[in-house]
This record gives structure tokens, C-alpha cells and sequence, in this order.
């Protein structure tokens, strides 16, 4: 937007005048020109008024810089006060010379004498004397030209304006970076002071409370991005959102009554019933598609034992004999990076069809090409007919990962839809907020065991929607939870078309979450340019992704607690390299801080229990961590300025021990009872529930620390150092096996 100067008719306007009056010879004033200036607020320019005559003072629209001089001493907070200023607006902490604006943040003028009222200057040609009178000619000019005026305003006052008060870019990047950050060696203690927490203010500012006023109306933005974007072809609102069905809890199915348990032999029952559905409205191939790869070779052994059992369940159901004869065809498709079929002619034969399953080939690429085979199969199968007589195709899948062509699941769903074939999911729970899984893995040829391999299995979402921190006192273990929810691409494909994907796995942590809580929150599984206009409608879910995609980035791993004996290079190396990794982190969470703190004021207005879960999580979880961070290099400096002597003479090491006490300023410590609070918040109100988990395990790590003397075992020595001619050179020596890919 362009600032032009203004006309003599503006600025006739600005100094009060009337249009209508006769004119008045201009007043004498300083050289200085009256000029507008413009700030901005939320994207929107502000023009106002700046008159050089006046004095210095500041006023509503003009920029107000406040220096590090003005500020009264003391904590940051003591400066942000109340203001009734319009709106009440409570900023959430200042800037040391950053340019405010006033209306914005009331409280920064608040200290600011107001200008004394300006005395208007009479004009050289008026005079003392009485008025003239007016005629009833003047009379009902100025009458008419008041019902003109007044039918003008209530026209205007009939229109809505919305503004945006948030706006966030809709562009998602996710990249790995290396963020410079100064040698964490020169953060000696007289440099940690409150000045350096760099924001406490901002987050202790934030409060529970409800708001007692009407919220105000917050329009959506308008993203350019997303306006241009296509209507995509699928009707959302036609498409079932499939259920994640835990094959391992009670089935009562008509006719048998069992028990099942996890694995393929526990969704024998779900699937029967499925195809029974399919019968009552004619004639049903089953085709069963198997993942070959080497990860699966068991539960493909299981499957082929209770293939039967399936169609034993559909003759059990089946009152009114809809399988008889050739009305239950069953095929078989093997996939990997390429597809085989097992069964060309579809068959009625069990033990046919037992022993394809049974001799699935191996394929030993690791890639899996899951979207690509369904829609084959739709081709080559989905129109099958014999003796004149249409089938219903129905896809059943076997796999334990999400595959690995993903860009193909819209060209998967409308070749399903148009052959009007359902596709159901025998595989594994998604991974909570995470992508790669590890699961142990015995090789079937060799018979090599290893106990933890890499699979994608997740996330559940389309984008990575949690924020990914690592505990600092637990493995990593620790962040790999079961999602309750199948893969987001899987997932996506059973509801689109239809069917049901079955949980029939757990992952390794075996911590369970309530199926029926967790359909209050299910992900998003619609189309990614659906998802992208939701994000960019949504400021407060735009900045949850935005959040999680800046953590993760590529981090240095977590500081180490253990530390070597003061006064040596070993401790002095220990100190720089760790305390670099603890302000690098620290770095990171202030840049996921910064957009989940401006849209604040939007959480209670979420809707979604799932997005207020990763909202609560999200600000509790990076509070804590920043204060974490300051904690332990506070720790670190302390050390190096005042170190410790062992007082046990078997002492030789040093470990920070996690501790409730907060010591680094109680600015710090006012943040950390918040942080407490959004945690316990997150653990009450969405209970039973992965968010509350990793809230409970939050809770349970002190944000403190304190040192302890300690002993570490110290490494072994060899004090016979082997032979250099008997020892083969490094080229010649045998590498160990690449771990196979699964």
C-alpha cells in the first residue's frame, strides 16, 4: 500500500474545518510540514496524524520506541500494566527497543504523560460580534442535508468488516538446518541473568482463566495459496471415516461367539463379517493382497492358518446359503516393488488358496508399493465376471508398514472407487506423532535375529502434528506410542472406498489407549489440499504444525549429565560441548514458541479435541524444555566459577541430578508452575489418552538440577596391545552385513 500526500481537502478535514465554511486564510506555522505517518498491526496500515507543532509526545498510530533507559527497574513484568486504553489488550511482555504500537500495547504509553489540550488559534477575520441570524431558507437546507447524512450513516453502520487479528503463512517447509549459535563457554554466570531468559514474561503471561468478555469475532485469513487451489474431485462428506478397530478386545459374532486375540487370526471374524455383508447383495471375490516383505513372513504363516477359519465364519453366518456354489471366489496378489499374482483364476479351492499364501516369494528390496497394487488390482479384478455374472471385488491387505508410494493414493482410491471395490486393512497401529517404528526381525533364510530394524509406520496425520522433543532423563523409547489410529495414506484409502482398517498389531511399548476415547480424536483423513485450506483457515492449527515442523530439525541429541572431575581439559570439553547442546535446543524451542504463543487467545475457541490436545502439549512441553535449557547451563556456569570438591575420596565424576528447586530467577520459576499447569491441564481433560501420557511423563521430570559426586566405572585398559603384524589392515578386515531392509 502506497502513502500519498494529502490534499488541501484532507487536510482541511484533519484540522477540524468544514467543508461548507467560507475560507480561512491560512494560520503562520513552523517550516516543519504536517505529514501522516503509518504504522503497522497485524498486517493492516494504520494512518495517522502527526502534527511537527506539537510537542514531542506520543500519540495513538505513531510508533513508540522504547529504550533499555526507560524502562523502570526491576522485573520485565513490573513494566506491563493495565491501561484503559480501548479493548483492555494485556501485552504479553516487551522488547528492549522494539518498536511498539500503542493501541496494540497500551500498557508501553502508560507511563507517558499525555500532551496538554491545544489552544485553536483564532482566525485573522472573526470576530466578537453576534451571529447572524438564520433563515428558514438556511433551516431547511441544513435539514435536508442532516436526513442525508443520518441515512448515510445507518447505510454504512449495516456493513460488517472483518479483520484478521492473526495471520500465518500458509507455506509448509520442513528443512534440515544448522543454526549458528555463539560458544556456549563464554555463559558464565554473571551473564545468566533475567535479561537473557528472553521471553519468561511473555510466557508467564498467559492465564487459565476464562475470558469474562464476549470473545471477539476473529475472521479466518485469506491465504492466496489456498484460494487458488482446486476443488478437489472427492466428496468428503460421502466418504466413512474408517474405524481402527483393536482386533485383540472382545468380537461377539453371531454364530461363534469367540474370543479373539492380536494378530491376523484375531480380525478373522471382522472380515467374515464384512464379506457376509458383501453376499446379501450378490456374488463377492475376495482378493487377498500380501505383502512379501521379510517382516511379514510370520504373520503370513499365521494368516494361511486361519485363512480357512475366515470362510468357515461365512458358512457359520450364512443361514441362507449366499456362498454356495461359486458366489465366494477368492485371489491372491504378492507385492513388494513389484506385484505377482498368485491366483490368476480366482478359486473356491481353500487349500489353493493356503498354499500361495504360504509360498509368497520374498522380496528382499524393502520397498513396498501398496497404493499402486490396489489400483491394479481394481483394473485387473475389479470388473470380474464369470458366466455372465458381475462379482463384487473386495481388497483385503496384509502389511505392517504405510508404503512407500504414497503419491499414488488418490490414483488408488479412484480406480477402488470405480470398481466400486472396498478396501480393508489387516496392519499395524500408526505411530504416535512419529514416522519410523523399529521391530525385531529374524531373517527366514539365514536365520539371523535383529532385535530392532527401522519401518515406517506412521504417522497418523497427513503432516506431522507433534512436536518432537526428547526426554531428558528417558530413552527414546519413550516418545514411540501407539496411536490408536492406522496410518494416515492406509487409512485414508479404507475410508475413501468404503472399508475398515483393522488394527491387528501393537507396537513394543504395549501402552493402550481406549478405542472408543480416541474416536473423539481422530485425525483429519482427507485430501492434502483439504488439509492445507483447514490449515490455512485455522491460524491456531497452522501454528501446531508449524511447531512440530521446527522441531525437527536436526538436533546435536540431548546434553549429557555426567561430567568429568573439575580442573581438567576432559571437564572443560564436557562443559563447552554440552552446554552447546542445551542452548541449541534452547534455540529451537523458542522458534516453535514463537507461533504457538501469538495465537493464545484462539485456544478455547478450537473446536477439535485433538488440536486443542496438541496445542496444550505443545506450549506445556516447550516451556518446560526452555526452562530446562536455562537451568542447566545456569548449573554449568556455577560450576565453572565456583567448582566443587569431592567430599567421598571413590568420587571421580560429577552428574547433574534433576531437582524441583528452579534457581535461575523467579521469572524462570513463575514459568515453570505454568508450564506445570497447561501439563496437568492436558493430563485432566484428555485423560486415557497418548497426549495425557506423554503430559504425565513431562510432569514427572524435574525442570531443575543440583550437583552430585558419583562414580563411573572406568573404562578397561589393555595393557597388552596386539601384535601390528598379525593384524589384518583395515581394507582387508570382513565388514560386518548390512542389516537386510524390510
Amino acid at each position: 500500500m502506497s502513502l500519498h500526500p494529502p490534499d488541501s481537502a484532507v487536510m482541511a478535514r484533519a484540522a477540524g474545518s468544514d467543508a461548507n465554511a467560507s475560507p480561512v486564510p491560512a494560520l503562520p506555522v513552523d517550516p516543519a510540514p504536517m505529514c501522516r505517518t503509518a504504522s503497522q498491526n497485524g498486517g493492516r496500515t494504520k494512518i495517522s496524524r502527526v502534527d511537527h507543532n506539537r510537542s514531542a509526545e506520543p500519540r495513538r498510530g505513531s510508533a513508540l520506541v522504547v529504550e533499555p533507559s526507560a524502562l523502570p527497574e526491576g522485573d520485565l513484568g513490573d513494566v506491563v500494566g493495565s491501561s484503559t486504553d480501548r479493548g483492555r489488550r494485556t501485552s504479553e511482555g516487551i522488547k528492549l527497543g522494539v518498536t511498539l504500537d500503542p493501541e496494540d500495547n497500551p500498557a508501553a504509553t502508560a507511563n507517558v504523560p499525555s500532551p496538554p489540550p491545544a489552544t485553536k488559534a483564532r482566525p485573522e477575520t472573526e470576530s466578537d460580534e453576534a451571529p447572524p441570524v438564520i433563515s428558514r431558507l438556511d433551516l431547511k437546507v441544513l435539514a435536508f442535508s442532516a436526513l442525508i447524512h443520518i441515512a448515510l450513516l445507518l447505510a454504512t453502520g449495516l456493513l460488517v468488516v472483518h479483520t484478521a487479528d492473526v495471520e500465518l503463512p500458509i507455506q509448509l517447509t520442513s528443512t534440515n538446518t544448522d543454526t549458528i549459535v555463539p560458544e556456549t563457554d563464554r555463559l558464565e554466570l554473571e551473564s545468566l541473568t533475567t535479561e537473557a531468559v528472553g521471553g519468561l514474561d511473555a510466557i508467564a503471561a498467559g492465564s487459565f482463566a476464562p475470558a469474562v468478555g464476549a470473545p471477539a469475532q476473529v475472521a479466518n485469513p485469506v491465504v492466496e495459496q489456498a484460494a487458488r487451489m482446486p476443488n478437489p474431485n472427492v466428496e468428503i462428506a460421502d466418504i466413512p471415516l474408517p474405524r481402527a478397530e483393536e482386533s485383540n478386545l472382545m468380537l461377539n459374532v453371531q454364530g461363534s461367539g469367540a474370543e479373539h486375540v492380536g494378530g491376523a487370526e484375531g480380525a478373522v471374524d471382522r472380515v467374515a463379517m464384512e464379506i457376509l455383508r458383501r453376499l446379501e447383495r450378490g456374488p463377492v471375490l475376495v482378493v487377498w493382497a500380501l505383502d512379501a516383505s521379510g517382516s511379514l513372513y510370520e504373520e503370513r504363516q499365521r494368516l494361511s492358518k486361519y485363512i480357512g477359519q475366515v470362510y468357515q465364519d461365512v458358512l457359520k453366518l450364512d443361514n441362507e446359503e449366499l456362498s454356495a456354489g461359486d458366489n465366494l471366489l477368492t485371489a491372491a496378489v504378492a507385492f513388494g516393488r513389484d506385484r505377482k499374482v498368485l491366483i490368476e483364476t480366482p478359486s473356491r479351492d481353500l487349500s489353493r488358496i493356503r498354499e500361495a499364501i504360504e509360498n509368497v516369494p520374498l522380496d528382499k528390496t524393502g520397498i513396498e508399493s501398496t497404493f499402486t497394487t490396489v489400483a491394479e488390482i481394481a483394473r485387473y479384478f475389479g470388473r470380474f465376471k464369470r458366466n455372465d455374472t458381475r462379482y463384487q471385488t473386495l481388497c483385503v491387505i496384509l502389511t505392517d508398514e504405510v508404503g512407500d508410494d504414497e503419491e499414488r493414493l488418490d490414483l488408488a482410491i479412484q480406480a477402488a472407487r470405480d470398481a466400486a471395490m472396498p478396501v480393508y486393512v489387516l496392519g499395524s497401529a500408526a505411530l504416535f506423532g512419529q514416522v519410523l517404528g523399529m521391530v525385531p526381525y529374524t531373517d527366514p533364510e539365514s536365520g539371523q535375529h535383529y532385535p530392532a530394524l527401522p519401518v515406517r509406520q506412521g504417522p497418523e496425520s497427513i503432516r506431522n502434528e507433534m512436536i518432537n522433543l526428547p526426554f531428558w532423563n528417558r530413552g527414546q523409547d519413550a516418545l514411540h506410542l501407539d496411536s490408536g489410529f492406522g496410518p494416515y495414506a492406509l487409512s485414508r484409502l479404507c475410508g475413501a472406498t468404503g472399508g475398515i482398517y483393522f488394527i491387528t498389531r501393537l507396537g513394543a511399548t504395549k501402552v493402550q489407549f481406549d478405542p472408543a476415547r480416541m474416536r473423539e480424536y481422530k485425525p483429519d483423513w482427507v485430501s492434502i489440499p483439504e488439509y492445507e485450506v483447514m490449515l490455512a483457515k485455522n491460524p491456531l492449527r497452522m501454528a501446531v504444525v508449524q511447531a512440530a515442523q521446527i522441531t525437527q530439525q536436526r538436533l546435536p541429541g540431548r546434553p549429557s549429565l555426567t561430567f568429568p572431575p573439575t580442573g581438567t581439559d576432559a571437564f572443560n570439553t564436557a562443559m563447552r560441548e554440552n552446554q552447546f547442546r542445551a542452548d541449541r535446543t534452547r534455540i529451537t524451542v523458542d522458534e516453535a514458541l514463537e507461533p504457538i504463543l501469538k495465537v493464545a487467545k484462539l485456544r478455547d475457541r478450537e473446536p477439535s479435541k485433538r488440536w486443542q490436545a496438541h496445542y496444550d502439549l505443545a506450549r506445556g512441553r516447550l516451556m518446560a524444555m526452555k526452562i530446562r535449557c536455562f537451568e542447566y547451563n545456569s548449573a554449568c556456569a556455577r560450576m565453572k566459577i565456583d567448582p566443587l570438591k569431592f567430599k567421598n575420596p571413590n568420587s571421580n565424576a560429577w552428574r547433574l541430578v534433576p531437582d524441583n528447586q528452579v534457581r535461575f530467577s523467579d521469572q524462570a520459576a513463575k514459568a515453570a508452575e505454568q508450564a506445570r499447569e497447561l501439563l496437568k491441564r492436558v493430563e485432566t481433560e484428555h485423560a486415557g489418552t497418548p497426549w495425557a501420557y506423554l503430559a504425565r511423563l513431562e510432569l514427572e521430570e524435574p525442570l531443575g538440577f543440583r550437583w552430585e559426586e558419583t562414580y563411573v566405572e572406568p573404562p578397561q585398559r589393555n595393557d597388552n596391545p596386539p601384535n601390528r603384524k598379525n593384524t589384518p589392515k583395515k581394507a582387508e578386515m570382513a565388514r560386518p552385513p548390512e542389516p537386510p531392509k524390510i
